[in-house]
């Protein structure tokens, strides 16, 4: 086995810059309203009346307004229900402290663990389903808005495996930078591998929604699918997770042409691989 890559530092004042406009945007919700036209649920107004009382926040100074109908000029379904829309860009601006938003079109400086929290508006928006669905129905429902609307980003196309090593962007300069301690490597028949063991989306999600299972049909499950947009003969296997307690995660990413049988690295594996 060969080691690829090794992080080890996790500085919780680590900072990046971004544009308001692009963290404020609630595009998740925007997107979950155009699939439940096609995909109803029971309730929808039930949904709707327990989703904003979710999105409970302080009043907005005055001079902020102009600025989200500009973030919802965006979002067709949103302009649809204002109501909703409105709430959901406060709730947002709110999580991550701006007491009152900035030019949209220029950068701020915010803590990584402040972009973290735009992702709780997701989990809310799962709680909200839990309303009107069972929780397994309401998981199931999101899994498959969720897979929906990833299928419509352009992910980067990849040949081999070992890619999904390659350390992007964000784990280089952006949220992720400094804000994960995990350990990356090739396996002697070719498979990728990554172990966990701290993560800054399950720490910043796990304390303010306190919900594991919403947690990680939030941000883990989608692993799953995204590992098949990349290449579709890629197929990814995870036996822990840190969101559910476990002390790490184990992510193997196998190549259906090469390997034939889908195995998943043994406990002991894990354990050695330090």
């Amino acid at each position: 086995m060969k080691i690829i890559n090794r992080c080890e530092k996790y500085n919780r004042t680590a900072t990046l810059r971004i544009k308001p406009e692009v963290i404020l945007s609630p595009q998740s919700l925007d997107f979950m309203l155009k699939y439940m036209a096609g995909h109803p649920i029971p309730q929808p107004e039930k949904f709707r009346k327990e989703l904003l009382a979710l999105l409970s926040h302080k009043p907005r100074p005055a001079s902020d307004f102009a600025k989200i109908n500009k973030i919802l000029s965006a979002l067709p379904n949103l302009m649809k229900d204002r109501g909703l829309g409105e709430a959901s860009v406060s709730k947002v601006a709110e999580l991550i402290g701006l007491r009152a938003i900035p030019p949209l079109d220029k950068e701020i400086i915010m803590r990584c663990e402040d972009y973290y929290k735009c992702n709780i508006l997701r989990c809310l928006i799962l709680k909200a389903l839990s309303s009107v669905l069972s929780r397994k129905e309401a998981l199931k429902y999101y899994a498959e808005y969720a897979a929906k609307r990833n299928s419509l980003y352009k992910f980067p196309k990849l040949k081999k495996v070992v890619e999904k090593l390659n350390l992007h962007k964000t784990v280089k300069n952006g949220a992720l930078k400094d804000g994960a301690s995990f350990i990356q490597a090739i396996t002697d028949d070719g498979r990728a591998v990554m172990k966990i063991t701290r993560c800054r989306p399950a720490e910043v999600l796990l304390k303010a929604v306190k919900d594991p299972q919403i947690v990680h049909a939030v941000i883990c499950q989608p692993d799953f699918a995204m590992a098949k947009l990349s290449n579709p003969a890629f197929e990814l296997t995870r036996e822990k997770s840190l969101v559910l307690g476990m002390p790490y995660c184990g992510h193997v990413w196998h190549d259906r042409r090469v390997h034939k049988e889908i195995a998943h690295p043994s406990r002991n594996f894990w354990k050695t691989l330090n």
